[in-house]
Order: C-alpha cells, then structure tokens, then sequence
C-alpha cells in the first residue's frame, strides 16, 4: 500500500517523466486519448465538404454567369462605333427590362397581375399578352408600343410583339413572322464597307435567312448584318448577326443564311429602344420661321 502510494506521489512531483513516457509510446494510451474519435472526424470532414461544395458551386455559377456576360458585351458592342448620324429632329431612347420567361406569361404570375389591375380598375385586356413569346417586365405604363425593338447591348434580340399596361411579349429575330431591313458590312484591309440591303426574315428555326438581295450583289461568309433603319427612321446601325452561309443558287438568287449574335434564352435583361422627337430643335425651327415672318423685307 505504502509503495503504491509513493509512486503515485512520485508521478505528480515528476511531470517530466510523464511527458517522457508519452513520447517514447507515440502508440500508447495516451496517444489514443487524445486522437478524435473516428465518428467525429468523419462528422467534421464531411460539414467542410458540404460547405465546400456549396461555395465551389456557388464560384461555378458566378464564373459562368461572367463568361456570359463578358461575351455579350463583346459581341453587343461590336457595332457600338458604326452609328449615322440621326437627324436633328429625333432621337433614340433606351428602357431597360428584365426578362420574366422565354415562353409567355406564367399562370402564376398572369392571375396577381389581373387581381392587381381588378383592384385598380383595369380590365384583363389592358393587363395581360397571350402568346408563347419571351415576357419583359415593361409595358404601356413605361411608354413601350408594338414594334418597338428589343436589344442587348447593340445586339438585335427582337421586337414588341403585344403590349399590355405592365408587361410585354417580345418576338425574337428567328420567329418566322419576324422582319427588318438590314444591310450587309464587310471588313478589308482598308476598313469597314457596306455592301447590299435585303430584308432579314425569320425562319422558325435557331438561324434567320436574308433575301431580297441582288444577283449583281456580293455576299460573303463572315459579312456582318447590320439594321439599314430603326422602325423606318434612319438611326444607329444595330447588330443582327453573321452570314454563316452564302450560296448562289441556279435560279439567279441568294440564299443567305445569317446567325443571331444573341438569343433571348441566353439574357435575364434587355433594353427597348424608341424613337423620340428632339422638342429643342423644334422649338429652334418655329422660332427661325417666325423670324423669317415677322422681319422687314430686305431692299
């Protein structure tokens, strides 16, 4: 009893021989004390895992989403130099919209807009657009009319197909109704060059066709498709898209085929482009002809 009583006093006046003891037995108890059990090593690796991946997805979406991005700003702004001149008398005005969905308006979303328009007196007419088009989140109440065009950047995605007071739907450049004039634009050595107008159509399908153009005319692949005006007005020169293929077909016509540089699937925001009336130059014009009226005649 006594001996074991001294050892025991004797391993707490030595701390050192303890500490010795744990080093020369890396195997021993004591090591095995202090090692996490296995569950909760298991339980941490697998929460930083969890976490892990959940940032790592996070960080993929992100750098998907700027991929994204910074090949629309490219391809939209590659036009953004090649602008005429519009007249003094008008001007072009952009508003922004997001898009709600790429194929018409969701039953949800279509009974809160005509319980909101019923609360403020608007009949359904006036509110909703049926149809299978891309949905904005503009409408009347913003100033947006039919026809208006729909872009990304300087890229062409569409035009306002129906409008109601809060949203609209949108008709891509490749639905088979869709048309506008264009003019094709050619890179040299040299420069930028124009070459021949034809009229874009859509074709139902993921690509347009160009028509109207000449047998006289040169067309080539790589050409760049470019707006010849903005609803009739002569305006900025918009991008539609590429000519991927241009074959001379035995009849004495083209058949050109032209890819979209955008496409609605691809955006969350567009911009709707109107044509306003410079009210300052009006005002400039009416005084000059009132001037013109009222001076005295010249000798």
């Amino acid at each position: 009893m006594l001996s074991e009583f001294r050892s025991v006093l004797h391993d707490a006046l030595s701390p050192g021989r303890l500490t010795l003891l744990a080093l020369s037995h890396p195997h021993g108890d004591a090591a095995t004390i202090e090692k996490p059990a296995p569950s909760d090593r298991t339980g941490v690796a697998e929460g930083l895992d969890a976490r892990q991946l959940q940032t790592l997805r996070q960080l993929m979406i992100e750098n998907a989403r700027l991929r994204r991005d910074l090949k629309h700003s490219r391809q939209a702004t590659a036009m953004a130099q090649l602008v005429d001149p519009a007249s003094s008398l008008t001007s072009f005005e952009t508003t922004p919209a997001k898009v709600i969905s790429s194929s018409g308006l969701p039953g949800l979303l279509r009974e809160l807009v005509i319980s909101a328009g019923k609360s403020a007196g608007i009949t359904r007419s006036e509110l909703v657009v049926d149809g299978g088009g891309a949905i904005i989140d503009v409408g009347t109440d913003a100033g947006v009319a039919a026809g208006d065009r729909v872009l990304s950047g300087a890229c062409v995605i569409g035009r306002v197909e129906k409008t109601g007071r809060w949203v609209s739907m949108v008709q891509p450049v490749t639905a088979a109704e869709f048309r506008a004039q264009v003019q094709l634009l050619r890179a040299s050595d040299d420069g930028m060059h124009f070459g021949a107008v034809g009229m874009l159509e859509g074709t139902g399908t993921s690509e347009c066709r160009l028509t109207g153009i000449s047998y006289t005319d040169s067309v080539t692949v790589g050409d760049t498709v470019v707006s010849a005006d903005i609803n009739g007005a002569r305006g900025p020169r918009l991008f539609f898209g590429t000519v991927t293929s241009a074959e001379f077909l035995a009849g004495g016509q083209w058949d050109v085929r032209i890819q979209p540089g955008l496409t609605l699937a691809e955006l969350d925001q567009v911009r709707i482009v109107r044509m306003s009336l410079q009210t300052s130059g009006l005002s400039q014009v009416k005084i000059g002809v009132v001037d013109e009226a009222t001076s005295p005649a010249v000798p």
